[in-house]
């Protein structure tokens, strides 16, 4: 396969929204279609590929135009809630870090003010 259908594969994959199973599915039968006629037809321009499957974002909407609009608004919505949950997460242990560490750079200047004072006995015997 060559670059030119590496790119344009890549420019489909980047416009999908989501991608669950039903949508690697269907990027994964474009890929084996488009590597196929990249072999056969000696593909030297993407204009060769827009032509036989249309650009990226009509293959893209091809496809969503064929699947439930729900189905569609739920994923967003999860995939939404997701992100918002793992911001929220990091934002949560970067919050507890940072005040784990103010807490331990506290102590340590504590222990830094206070002098540690120490005896030593020596014992010196004489015969």
């Amino acid at each position: 396969m060559n670059k030119l259908c590496k790119e344009y594969i890549s420019e489909i994959k980047a416009l999908f929204p989501i991608k669950r199973k039903e949508e690697r599915d269907y990027i994964k039968k474009i890929i084996a279609d488009v590597e196929d006629y990249c072999e056969e037809a000696n593909v030297t321009t993407k204009q060769e590929l827009y032509e036989n499957y249309g650009k990226p974002n009509d293959v893209v909407n091809n496809y969503f135009s064929t699947v439930d609009t729900e189905y569609i608004a739920k994923q967003i919505s999860t995939k939404r809630l997701l992100k918002t949950f793992v911001i929220g997460l990091l934002v949560l242990a970067t919050v507890l870090t940072s005040a784990f560490c103010i807490t331990l750079y506290a102590q340590f200047q504590m222990v830094k003010r206070t002098e540690a004072i120490g005896v030593r006995t020596y014992i010196i015997e004489y015969n």
